[in-house]
């Protein structure tokens, strides 16, 4: 058992920022920016929650609430921060991963380690080139063409969607990181 999902890494980077409890982080993923990265309904969270709990991420404290029961208030462990300080830093393997896991990497670095946030996107470009290299050398392969009906036909269709879609992704990397280096410079 690992950390799998995509709220799993969330909760981690909410964690990171301060201890809360369940209904206070479901909050975050309603309405506002972290919601719009990652969907998450209230029994995902508590489920999400028990996993981390078993992986020794996070624990949980009972918090006295007066007359109300008490809360569980949930905090990140050493061995959770490590786990999160290092996934942080890593670039996504698959382009296809930059809508969720990239976009969520950005969210929590420029709170958690904001001097980190430049490295990590020169390493993202450099897996996408690295991705988009790959596919160009299947790509040389397939020169020859087919006919519409062929099933190689459709393969190159494919392959095509892919480099096109990386392409889009490096340039877009890219003025991130140029964005990234004016808003840097101008404060």
């Amino acid at each position: 058992m690992h950390v799998s999902e995509p709220a799993e890494y969330a909760i981690l980077g909410l964690l990171e920022a301060r201890p809360m409890h369940g209904y206070e982080m479901f909050q975050h993923f309603q309405g506002g920016t972290l919601g719009q990265i990652v969907h998450l309904e209230m029994s995902q969270m508590y489920a999400f929650l028990k996993k981390l709990e078993r992986l020794n991420y996070i624990v949980a404290q009972l918090e006295l609430q007066g007359s109300r029961p008490p809360r569980k208030v949930f905090h990140l462990t050493p061995a959770g921060r490590d786990y999160f300080r290092h996934w942080l830093k890593e670039p996504v393997e698959r382009p296809r991963d930059i809508r969720i896991l990239f976009l969520l990497k950005l969210y929590f670095i420029r709170h958690v380690l904001p001097a980190e946030m430049p490295a990590l996107i020169e390493r993202q470009i450099s897996a996408c080139q690295e991705f988009l290299h790959h596919l160009e050398g299947l790509q040389g392969g397939q020169e020859q063409l087919a006919p519409i009906q062929d099933l190689a036909f459709f393969d190159r269709v494919v392959l095509r969607s892919r480099i096109h879609q990386t392409r889009a992704l490096i340039a877009w990397l890219q003025e991130l990181q140029h964005d990234y280096r004016l808003v840097g410079t101008s404060s």
